[in-house]
């Protein structure tokens, strides 16, 4: 069990059934929100709790990341956020979302048992973030990035090399010109 902080504990989930149950006993949740896709139902449970369902339409994983971006910050506003998910549809992006914004428990449904995960953090610097953000708005040279961001070209580099192992920039064979990548479009929502 979780000790009980100041403000309501909200519960976010695409879990159902018994692993609904013991995430929500084990955090004592006040409010439940639970996120389904389309021909998924509600849960027998949503009676019991505040909050309520949100059915995320779209088939676009950074629009649906940036609802569950604004699902968490919301909830944060009231007290301490939870996430629940299992392995299906939504629950790899709630999962990324949840560690993102840093939410204050994460469990996962596994072999119908839940089982809380450590937080992981994504350590990228204002520097990285930067180009980035640079990269999401066109695709540029190590020299236009530079300019952009105000660094030499060997941190440039630098940097470009943390970034295109960790799969959230690739660069292209023509031109030169560096790109962000769809996961990293989804860093920096």
């Amino acid at each position: 069990m979780i000790s009980s902080g100041d403000g309501m504990r909200t519960l976010i989930t695409n879990l159902k059934g018994k692993c609904l149950l013991e995430v929500s006993m084990k955090i004592q949740v006040d409010g439940l929100i639970t996120i389904h896709e389309k021909g998924s139902g509600k849960s027998s449970l949503d009676k019991y709790f505040k909050g309520g369902e949100i059915l995320i339409d779209s088939v676009d994983p950074l629009d649906v990341c940036k609802k569950i971006s604004k699902i968490i910050q919301g909830a944060k506003t009231h007290g301490e956020v939870f996430v629940g998910f299992n392995g299906d549809g939504l629950g790899p992006l709630l999962s990324f979302m949840a560690n993102k914004e840093e939410v204050d428990g994460i469990f996962i449904c596994y072999n119908e048992e839940a089982v809380r995960l450590p937080n992981l953090k994504l350590e990228l610097s204002k520097t990285r973030m930067k180009i980035l953000e640079a990269l999401n708005e066109e695709n540029l040279t190590a020299i236009s990035i530079g300019q952009k961001v105000g660094i030499s070209r060997a941190m440039v580099y630098k940097h470009l090399t943390g970034l295109v192992e960790n799969g959230l920039v690739e660069q292209s064979q023509l031109f030169e010109k560096y790109s962000i990548t769809p996961t990293g479009q989804l860093v920096i929502i």
